[in-house]
């Protein structure tokens, strides 16, 4: 996974900026649900006091003025998409990715806003400024800003307006996925950059099974797949051909932990309580799914968390999306961590499976495509973390029975 630090920066924040108080004639409010490090920032306030019907809403959040971004970038002789909600556009302006991309990254955040937050930065980037563009229909779509704000719309993006139906969603909490029928696989995740891979079992529901609870019709031919959606706006594309069948079996080898071959060679971790019937080389029995996992190893895992250091995710849980191989073979070392001086052949091999990196974790939500034509995509850019605390996942879009 390509790195981007995450700084804690303020909506908008620019040198020199005069901290003014934010004043009303009646009791001022705050942002309550921008992301944290953001919420007490003077832009955002400004906003909810300007139009009260926004807080705590997905408008009370840095995206209503900044925007993402789409980059390209060449790996392993391929030209690869990476996508940058607003939160990580805007942290490039300080710490930019360290490998580059084919197109310039921001340097300035004028330069992350929107259509609606440079009207604001224009106006006067003030309580007064929010006030003065609400006739102004700045990203163009036909509707005034006022209108939008009102109906929970972005002001600054033309594909959501007023009276637009959103996806029809269903709602599974972790007791509802626990009652669905329970599959339990052993598998290896086999990383590319990291120094362990895993051998692990995890008990959970096949995606298969979680659509068609949620009313999707998986034999449609014009089912297209899913789009598997982690807190931090990360998003893993599965083709329906790969949910529908079973993978093929995996392989187990044993004795590649550090108590055998020693701290410096040793590169596979194992659970402290291994399944019946394996047996080194072999294939690992039962079949592998596509799976949306609720428990490692017998225990629930630990909730998803952002390091605001490194930008990435801590914990897996409480729900992860379990990929096995496509092409099983041995697990092999980190890209990062070879060639060794080990000379026993378990060196990094980029023709290997390494499947670990499409195990999303703290999966929040399943996008079911294609979307249907007009619709509002779900919000999973702002208010993720909510479905992390709350135990559930949302499934929405293509054939979905709403709740």
């Amino acid at each position: 996974m390509r790195r981007t630090a995450v700084l804690a920066l303020g909506c908008l924040l620019t040198a020199g900026f005069a901290l003014a108080a934010c004043s009303t004639d009646d009791e001022d409010v705050v942002s309550s649900r921008a992301y944290k490090g953001h919420e007490n920032d003077l832009d955002m306030n400004y906003f909810v006091n300007a139009h009260r019907n926004t807080v705590g809403s997905r408008l009370d959040d840095c995206q209503t003025c900044h925007t993402g971004g789409t980059f390209t970038y060449d790996s392993g002789g391929q030209t690869r998409t990476a996508n940058k909600n607003a939160c990580d556009f805007c942290h490039l302006i300080h710490h930019p990715d360290e490998d580059g991309f084919n197109e310039p990254q921001p340097t300035a955040f004028s330069q992350t806003l929107n259509p609606y937050g440079a009207a604001y930065l224009a106006a006067g980037r003030n309580q007064a400024a929010v006030r003065t563009i609400v006739g102004a229909d700045s990203d163009g779509d036909g509707f005034a800003n006022g209108a939008e704000i009102d109906d929970l719309k972005y002001p600054g993006d033309p594909a959501s307006k007023p009276g637009q139906q959103g996806a029809p969603t269903r709602t599974f909490t972790l007791a509802a996925l626990q009652a669905l029928p329970v599959h339990e696989q052993f598998i290896l995740a086999n990383s590319h950059k990291q120094q362990f891979d895993d051998y692990a079992s995890y008990r959970g529901v096949k995606i298969v099974d979680l659509l068609t609870a949620a009313g999707v019709d998986v034999d449609d031919p014009t089912f297209q797949g899913i789009t598997v959606i982690a807190p931090d706006g990360y998003l893993k594309d599965i083709p329906a051909a790969s949910i529908v069948a079973a993978y093929p079996a995996g392989l187990y080898f044993a004795g590649l932990d550090t108590a055998t071959l020693g701290t410096e060679c040793g590169f596979v971790k194992y659970p402290d309580s291994l399944p019946a019937g394996l047996t080194d080389g072999q294939a690992i029995p039962g079949e592998p799914w596509l799976q949306l996992a609720y428990e490692r190893d017998g225990l629930p895992m630990d909730p998803s968390n952002l390091d605001p250091t490194s930008g990435k995710i801590n914990g897996e849980g409480p729900l992860r999306l379990v990929v096995p191989q496509s092409d099983p073979g041995s697990p092999d070392r980190g890209s990062q961590y070879s060639p060794t001086t080990c000379n026993d052949g378990w060196d990094y091999d980029d023709s290997k499976n390494h499947n670990a990196g499409d195990m999303v974790r703290g999966v929040i939500a399943i996008r079911v495509n294609p979307l249907q034509a007009g619709v509002e995509d779900f919000d999973y850019r702002n208010g993720g973390w909510a479905y992390i605390d709350a135990q559930s996942v949302l499934v929405y879009g293509f054939g979905v029975d709403a709740d």
